[in-house]
């Protein structure tokens, strides 16, 4: 078996909210609330992503309840996103 090493941050995770589920989906185990969830470098200035983020939201008419963000740990930076790849997401990932 081969070993591989992966590189991790202390990732920041922002979790965009859109729109409230439907009942039935969130009786069959679906999250309460619709909406984005990116994971950026800790390196970006959150405030700028979150305002950029914002407008991309109004961009692409997209709902819009709040922005929230926390610190994951030890988060694998090959997977992190950058502004180009979230604004990709959101234009063509519609609630």
């Amino acid at each position: 078996m081969e070993t591989k090493q992966i590189t991790v941050c202390d990732a920041i995770f922002i979790d965009v909210s859109c729109e409230h589920n439907d009942s039935t989906d969130i009786k069959c185990g679906g999250p309460y609330i619709l909406g984005y969830e990116f994971y950026v470098s800790p390196d970006e200035n959150i405030e700028e992503v979150e305002t950029k983020i914002k407008g991309f939201i109004k961009k692409y008419n997209r709902p819009f309840i709040g922005i929230n963000h926390y610190v994951k740990k030890n988060f694998n930076v090959e997977r992190l996103w950058t502004i180009d790849i979230i604004e990709e997401c959101i234009k063509n990932n519609a609630i």
